[in-house]
């Protein structure tokens, strides 16, 4: 046997260069010798070369696809086909264990003897569900590829069914995204209930409560990014490397901390897939828009143990504003190491480039909010926003034993920016009698170099034990969140400029605001050297001096009491502070709370369940706005913000579990609630006030597959909100700014099935949103006390054609099909958010 080894690892060549024969010897024994070594190779391989083969299924027998069966040295692996079967040939004679790997299904070991006598062995598997088998934290993409998520790590930290979590928690996968062809984060939102756009900005209300620039931030992988907060707030992020958004609904600070009280947007990027696929799609479409990405993603190795995934996008348009020309690049790398079948570790790098304009919005001439056309802007062409963002995530799970597993997570974000801009100074000027009111608008110029960083590091354990016929899966971690502004960060502010008059020989010189007539408006290079400088607002100052830091302490008990019931409890003790610089050395002002959280799920059938919960906020203040609250249009300290949320409903999962369905209803108030007025003090600073606000309202979602070949994605909110107290007294009883009392959305796609129509799909969708109010009071044409707005309710309707063949996909979008002129939310007249008028994006797409 030793000798037929060492044969088979020999080619015939190799061998006749080995042997020495006698000069006399004759050929007929050279071709003798090599005709016996041949044999004995081709011998020796036939009987050390086995064959496994075996078929993978679920639980109720359906084959399983894309399940990696590995050989547990690693030295060979292959993945399940369509009917769930698989092979690996070519195997020394030996023993072998064989593992599964699945994100869905549990993992399973087979042991698998190959000898002379069986040189072919059938491995099966039946496989048990199971969305946490292989990962607390998500470190391996999501395999379906349908409207419907069936798991999410945001509503418990852990991997966890959406029908078992006590908390709403929507989600848009990126199937849905690319049907509609959602490019950013703003175009995602109307297939979400309760969500609706508060600007155009990156910035929404969710259940009725602003959630962007100082009142919320995005989660990325469930870690605290840059994004929607701070000057990042002005740009949505793209979409490009995005598995799924999720929501979660009401407060989530027993999870996550300082979190909005009407949710929580978290953004799960793409992870590497142990099975090779390749995507790439190329647009146009309107506005002089062209778009390509990228999607490669499968094993780096023989081994299958070292997995990548890389998306790009380039996007160039002309958006249907004037003077916003936009050009957008994003790069996204991710790495999966399977280490041990015991210890997974996942690494990606993000950069995202923007070169384009700053739009503030539509201004409203004189009170006509169609007085102008929707495309009119106050930028300049000498404008620009060039944005750079990028981050750095790495996420760690080990496995020390079958019951407890340890977690970490690190997030590295920057977000640097370069702007020049004139926007408005929120005023009128109406001193010329010949002017129409509210026709000559002041402006402001803005010149910006600023860097922001977030810095973010998560660690817990997770534990699945028993004490008798109770079970729980017990979390327990501690976070640490750093964020911090460039100290070369700079700003130059302008509201006047020097005019030169030339009479003859005399030169004249004269001061003048910075204004634009929205009746004749001028658009040139503008030379901001003319420009009177203003010393550098106090507001910039503290910007500038931003630092604070987080820590928070957590636990929670998922706890199965009976096969039926769940009960989950949890709590966070959150230490905030800052380090700012007030011109009398560091200063730090402490702000902690204690979080509380508990629900409960009831199976009331296999297929749907009962939930209720109780969820705790709070937001720390600014902690200039405890110091010096004078600064900011109050006499004392502002109050930090504290909230509540109690819902209830039910969760359920139809047509064979293809389709997810929630039913909510749910109260939230929120106390200390921190409101812009709009109004800037003497030294450019925003001037707030506080109010006490309530929510109450239903929701009701469908999302998934009615048919395998009919897709669904249907939301309906209503939502009340009220300010119960208010700093403003006309405040007091209005409804919340830009929260729409009813809302809802629509998506439905069919693909036909007969052979003459096969390949060919069509959607149908749109979305409402009932008339919501400014966030500013205005003052009437013809004077009068100044009184509330509101922006118009609308609809708008959008289809879409698909046809795929082979491997190839076309896919033309029209979206505001009757061309709709509305407006998805605003400040008041100086800065609304027009919708964009009727629009289409044509894709080519080729998987290989």
């Amino acid at each position: 046997m030793k000798l037929f080894n060492i044969i088979n690892r020999s080619t015939a060549a190799d061998i006749l260069c080995c042997v020495r024969l006698p000069a006399a010897a004759g050929m007929t024994r050279v071709a003798s010798l090599l005709g016996l070594l041949l044999l004995l190779a081709v011998t020796a391989s036939a009987q050390t070369l086995g064959t496994i083969t075996g078929h993978v299924v679920g639980t109720s027998g359906q084959a399983l696809e894309g399940i990696s069966v590995v050989e547990q040295t690693g030295q060979f692996a292959t993945l399940t086909d369509a009917q769930g079967r698989f092979t690996l040939d070519k195997l020394p004679l030996g023993s072998y264990t064989l593992i599964t790997r699945s994100l869905g299904h549990q993992e399973a070991r087979r042991t698998v003897l190959l000898s002379a006598e069986i040189p072919n062995a059938v491995a099966d598997f039946r496989l048990a569900a199971s969305t946490n088998a292989i990962q607390e934290v998500e470190v391996l993409g999501r395999k379906e590829t349908t409207y419907k998520s069936d798991y999410s790590f945001v509503g418990t930290r852990t991997a966890t069914d959406l029908i078992d979590v006590p908390q709403s928690i929507s989600t848009v996968t990126k199937e849905l995204m690319d049907d509609r062809q959602a490019y950013r984060l703003t175009d995602v939102v109307k297939n979400v209930a309760g969500v609706a756009q508060y600007s155009h900005y990156d910035d929404f209300t969710i259940r009725g409560f602003r959630n962007g620039y100082e009142s919320g931030f995005r989660l990325l992988n469930g870690l605290r990014s840059g994004f929607s907060f701070g000057n990042a707030f002005v740009q949505a992020p793209l979409t490009v490397n995005l598995e799924r958004v999720e929501v979660l609904k009401g407060p989530g600070a027993a999870l996550f901390g300082d979190i909005n009280p009407g949710g929580t947007i978290n953004m799960v990027t793409k992870k590497p897939l142990a099975d090779a696929r390749q995507a790439l799609t190329f647009s146009t479409g309107s506005f002089n828009t062209m778009r390509a990405t990228a999607d490669f993603t499968g094993p780096l190795n023989d081994k299958q143990n070292v997995l990548y995934r890389f998306n790009a996008g380039y996007e160039k348009t002309n958006s249907f504003r004037d003077v916003n020309d936009s050009k957008s690049l994003m790069l996204a790398p991710t790495v999966t190491f399977l280490v041990t079948d015991k210890t997974t570790l996942n690494a990606e790098l993000v950069y995202t480039h923007v070169d384009g304009y700053l739009d503030r919005g539509l201004p409203i001439k004189s009170n006509d909010l169609y007085g102008v056309p929707r495309s009119f802007t106050l930028s300049q062409p000498s404008d620009y926003l060039r944005t750079t963002t990028y981050y750095f995530n790495a996420s760690l799970n080990h496995k020390f034993n079958n019951w407890l597993s340890f977690n970490a997570s690190y997030l590295d974000f920057t977000y640097n920016e370069a702007l020049s801009e004139h926007r408005t100074l929120n005023s009128y000027d109406n001193s010329d009698p010949t002017k129409p009111r509210n026709s000559i608008m002041n402006l402001r110029y803005f010149d910006r170099r600023a860097e922001e960083y977030t810095k973010n590091l998560s660690g817990y354990f997770v534990a699945n034990r028993a004490t008798g016929s109770i079970n729980h899966k017990l979390v327990a971690g501690a976070d640490y969140i750093r964020f911090n502004t460039d100290k070369e960060s700079a700003m130059f502010e302008a509201r006047q400029r020097i005019a030169t008059t030339v009479v003859g020989t005399t030169i004249t010189q004269r001061m003048v605001p910075l204004q634009l007539d929205l009746n004749s408006p001028s658009y040139e290079i503008r030379d901001p050297s003319t420009y009177i400088r203003r010393s550098t607002p106090q507001f910039f100052i503290d910007y500038i001096n931003s630092i604070y830091h987080t820590t928070g302490l957590y636990v929670q008990d998922q706890i199965e009491v009976t096969p039926r019931l769940g009960v989950l409890l949890g709590a966070r003790y959150e230490l905030f502070a800052d380090e700012r610089d007030y011109g009398d050395g560091s200063t730090s002002i402490p702000q902690t709370k204690f979080l509380p959280r508990a629900g409960l799920t009831y199976a009331l059938r296999e297929n749907l369940n009962y939930f209720a919960s109780y969820s705790a906020g709070f937001r720390p203040l600014r902690p200039e706005l405890l110091r010096f609250p004078e600064r900011y249009g109050r006499n004392e300290p502002f109050s930090p913000e504290t909230s509540y949320q109690f819902e209830t409903g039910l969760k359920g999962e139809f047509f064979n579990k293809m389709l997810f369905a929630t039913l909510a209803a749910y109260q939230i108030e929120r106390r200390n609630q921190l409101v812009n007025t709009g109004s800037l003090s003497a030294t450019g600073a925003a001037i707030y006030r506080q109010n006490q606000a309530r929510s109450r309202g239903v929701e009701v979602e469908l999302t998934g597959n009615i048919l395998p070949n009919f897709s669904l994605n249907a939301n309906y909110a209503f939502n009340h909100t009220e300010v119960t107290e208010a700093d403003l007294a006309a405040e007091k009883g209005m409804p919340l700014a830009n929260a729409p009392q009813n809302s809802g959305g629509l998506w439905a796609k069919y693909t036909f099935l007969t052979p003459s129509l096969r390949g060919l799909g069509l959607a149908v969708g749109g979305n409402f949103v009932a008339r919501r109010r400014f966030e500013n009071q205005v003052t009437p044409l013809n004077g009068g006390p100044d009184e509330w707005a509101y922006w118009p309710g609308y609809a708008v309707a959008d289809v879409a054609l698909f046809y795929t063949v082979n491997r190839f996909n076309f896919h033309v979008n029209l979206n505001n099909l009757f061309d709709k002129y509305y407006f998805v939310g605003g400040y008041d007249y100086f800065r609304a958010s027009p919708g964009a008028p009727r629009n289409y994006m044509a894709t080519l797409g080729y998987s290989f």
